[in-house]
């Protein structure tokens, strides 16, 4: 009898340490760039309660900037502030750490976003992202200069562009979606502001076709929505960025898609050819008023683009 519950016990205690999984993180980030890591977390075929969280240190005086995004769940939410996405930072040396939770069953994609804090030199960073149940698996990395301007992609998900538009005139980019094989509804997640812009316009150009899925006039304070989306195979995104009458203006944009849509410069699949993405291998192992305050983390997201 107490040999089984002996074994009952070391078989509890083993079930427990394959259940908590973590990928460890390493590397150096140089000043105006981000790294982005992509991972994916097994949660199993039964809804459970998880936490995921990413802890890094550096030994830089510029410190250290780290993000949490749950891809899913901020792909889906129109709110300025949502509780998927979670940011750490420390001006020296020392930890970074973000921390997310939820409930979740099947496979879910979640990023951790690397940047210096401040100064004008590299910051090394080692650590690790944990999930308290589940499976986390590495997908790829990149890397993207912040000040560059134009459509800059993270990991497939994440899309921004950023620049000048001439007076009474419209700049027009593209994004092909892929929603894969079997139609299905997914919500994106639409931000964007702009200083003497008349309006930001997301159209859906599938087809060959015009359908407006949202347009944000005038966003001097930044605007943001989610809306669904229902396709089969390679969807076109077009965002058109119309300037004042009587003068120039300037603007940024960002468009999240979730796990099951990935997202790549129109005719390029896996994101490649953005002028300032480049992607590199895995560690060992996102408006214009400061003033608007820390709380509107989603513009203030956008702003780090600019």
């Amino acid at each position: 009898m107490g040999r089984l519950i002996l074994t009952l016990l070391l078989a509890a205690f083993a079930g427990g340490l394959a259940a908590q999984n973590s990928d460890n993180l390493s590397g150096s980030v140089p000043p105006d760039r981000r790294i982005t890591y992509l991972y994916q977390v097994d949660f199993g075929g039964s809804s459970q309660s998880w936490t995921l969280n990413v802890s890094l240190n550096t030994n830089a005086a510029s410190g250290l900037v780290v993000r949490l995004i749950d891809i899913d769940a901020f792909a889906s939410s129109a709110l300025v502030n949502p509780t998927s996405i979670n940011e750490g930072s420390v001006l020296g040396n020392g930890t970074a750490s973000a921390t997310l939770n939820g409930t979740y069953a099947d496979v879910h994609y979640f990023a951790v976003e690397i940047e210096t804090a401040q100064g004008s030199t590299s910051s090394d960073y080692s650590g690790s992202i944990t999930t308290s149940v589940g499976a986390v698996g590495f997908l790829k990395q990149d890397q993207l200069i912040l000040s560059v301007n134009g459509i800059k992609l993270e990991v497939d998900h994440f899309a921004f562009w950023n620049n000048s538009v001439p007076q009474n005139s419209t700049v027009a980019s593209s994004l092909e979606l892929d929603f894969g094989a079997i139609s299905h509804t997914e919500f994106i997640r639409l931000e964007g502001i702009g200083t003497s812009i008349q309006k930001i316009e997301f159209i859906d150009t599938t087809g060959g076709t015009g359908t407006v899925l949202a347009t944000f006039s005038n966003p001097t304070s930044g605007q943001v929505t989610a809306v669904p989306l229902t396709h089969s195979g390679k969807a076109t995104l077009r965002i058109n960025v119309q300037s004042s009458t009587t003068s120039a203006g300037s603007a940024t944009w960002a468009i999240t898609t979730p796990s099951d849509v990935s997202m790549s410069l129109v005719g390029v699949p896996d994101g490649g050819g953005s002028d300032n993405n480049c992607s590199t291998q895995e560690g060992t192992g996102w408006l214009i008023l400061l003033g608007l305050g820390a709380a509107l983390l989603a513009t203030l997201r956008l702003r780090r683009e600019t």
